[in-house]
């Protein structure tokens, strides 16, 4: 091989190495705006991606309630391999913001407030907490042409941690489509972001107390992040 030759050789080897890097790397955490403050949110571990747009717009935002506004969805990579996403996901999660309080400066003073309306609710989330929800829900999954889902009381399983800038809570849900129930842990943290009041949800199966455990974990360690990455 002529030294032109090997030198246009060895610069195609840098640059697919290059090219193999850039591929490994974990996708970059998506930064959004809540009340006119960009954040970064980073998903709940390496293995989860961003859904995207189509995604995002297609499917998680029919399960977002009205008052709420979706900032970003993730699933694990897995669930998207193939040339068609999955019609629904086992495990997922959300980043929300309160529409009405969206522009509002979130002291810290005013998160402690927040944290104790939050547990209030917590404690007396029954079904007729669940009932408009789920009629909301059903109406934009008619729209889409979705079958109806049935959700049943949740059952709160109480706090999961309770931090200066987050405080989590874990419920266990059971949800019906057709002939089909599937009960899910659901995770739910209030955080102050940027002086912005944000809600993470993640949700994952029930198979044992060890599911709860994880999503413990899981919902613990994301806000973590998030906040690390906000600050």
């Amino acid at each position: 091989m002529d030294a032109a030759r090997y030198t246009v050789a060895m610069r195609l080897a840098v640059l697919c190495l290059l090219a193999a890097a850039a591929f490994a790397q974990p996708p970059a955490a998506p930064e959004v705006k809540a009340g006119g403050v960009a954040l970064t949110l980073p998903a709940p571990a390496d293995d989860f991606v961003e859904a995207g747009d189509r995604l995002r717009t297609t499917f998680f935002e029919l399960m977002v309630p009205s008052a709420n506004r979706l900032l970003a969805a993730y699933v694990p990579s897995a669930a998207l391999t193939g040339s068609q996403p999955k019609a629904g996901f086992d495990v997922y999660a959300m980043v929300q913001v309160p529409r009405q309080a969206e522009y509002g400066e979130l002291t810290a003073d005013a998160f402690v407030e927040v944290k104790q309306s939050v547990g209030s609710a917590m404690g007396n989330f029954g079904s007729d907490k669940v009932a408009p929800f789920e009629e909301e829900l059903n109406l934009r999954l008619k729209a889409a042409g979705a079958k109806p889902l049935e959700i049943g009381r949740p059952e709160m399983l109480g706090a999961a941690f309770d931090k200066s800038d987050s405080v989590g809570y874990l419920m266990l849900i059971a949800v019906k489509s057709g002939d089909t129930t599937k009960k899910m842990v659901g995770g739910l943290a209030a955080l102050r972001l940027k002086q912005r009041l944000v809600f993470a949800y993640f949700y994952r199966p029930y198979e044992s107390e060890d599911s709860v455990l994880s999503a413990k974990k899981s919902l613990e360690s994301w806000t973590g992040a998030l906040l690390a990455r906000n600050q």
